[in-house]
């Protein structure tokens, strides 16, 4: 899954020298303190409103690039951002 989405990604125009690290971000052991555990995004299940993010086209994740989400704190952004895999869908 993970080598389909870092294409498809690459055919977005993801520059190359973030792609690495975005597909590093999409392992939930290096996602920000405010979605660490299931618990920790319950409580901040709100806050996701406010972000900003992208669809990877054709899959079941989204890209939320912390240039595009500077209005997010810090618990809830790592640099350059990060990919979220979904497991049932995305609406």
């Amino acid at each position: 899954m993970d080598r389909m989405i870092k294409r498809t990604l690459t055919e977005m125009g993801c520059p190359p020298h973030i792609l690495d690290d975005l597909m590093e971000n999409c392992h939930e052991r290096r996602w920000p303190p405010g979605l660490c555990s299931l618990e920790t995004r319950q409580n901040n299940r709100r806050q996701y409103e406010n972000y900003v993010s992208k669809r990877v086209p054709g899959k079941q994740a989204v890209l939320v690039l912390s240039c595009d989400n500077t209005h997010m704190g810090e618990d809830m952004m790592v640099e350059p951002g990060l990919v979220m895999i979904f497991a049932h869908g995305i609406e």
